[in-house]
């Protein structure tokens, strides 16, 4: 029975992205393209791009990216809804462990990779985040967020669970595309020990360690 990563990365695409707007398709379009291009990645970590701002939009559902054939285009602008976000997301897990299982793959615990260049525009999205990552619930997955731009350390520092990754300067162009090959660098070290390998030297990004109670 092979090993199987659900991946989702789950990335900022609302109107303060708007300027960023091409650069972030294309280094989607960079994600996709090594995903696929490298077959122990894309046979070990099943993908799940998800784009939000006001609303969520799942880019591509639950992948091998070698089956995709191009990376749909992400469009910017709205608000930043984490709330919404985090309940698609655990949608998408419930639907999509089950789809893994069915194909006799042995499902590691789910990883978000979260992406903003800002805070929530929503009050409430506490209660969403703490249903996603509820202990009780098995299918809980570990975040690793990535803040640049005008993202909140502060906020950010509460949804990050396995690792958090903080731009150093307000350079959003360099960050994204840093944030992408730190995330694409985990997956293949991952990929190579079959157990979640973080890359932790991502250029730009200061690595802040998780509250050891939040890791498991």
């Amino acid at each position: 029975m092979s090993l199987c990563l659900p991946t989702y990365v789950v990335i900022d695409a609302s109107s303060s992205m708007k300027k960023q707007e091409a650069l972030l398709n294309a280094t989607l379009s960079r994600l996709h393209y090594n995903l696929a291009t490298n077959p122990r990645v894309s046979e070990f970590a099943r993908v799940c791009v998800i784009a939000f701002s006001t609303d969520v939009h799942v880019v591509i559902p639950m992948s091998d990216m070698e089956q995709v054939p191009a990376m749909p285009e992400v469009i910017c602008g709205g608000g930043t809804s984490y709330g919404k976000t985090f309940d698609r997301v655990r949608e998408c897990i419930e639907q999509d462990v089950d789809n893994l299982r069915m194909q006799n793959f042995s499902v590691l615990r789910p990883t978000v990779f979260f992406l903003t260049d800002g805070g929530p525009t929503d009050a409430n999205w506490q209660n969403p985040f703490r249903a996603l990552v509820d202990r009780d619930w098995p299918r809980h997955p570990h975040v690793i967020a990535y803040g640049f731009g005008g993202a909140r350390r502060d906020v950010l520092e509460q949804v990050a669970t396995k690792a958090l990754f903080i731009a150093d300067g307000t350079d959003t162009e360099s960050a994204l595309s840093a944030a992408i090959t730190g995330l694409l660098n985990t997956l293949i070290a991952s990929s190579k020990t079959g157990q979640m390998q973080i890359a932790t030297d991502v250029k730009g990004f200061e690595y802040v360690q998780v509250a050891q109670e939040y890791v498991d």
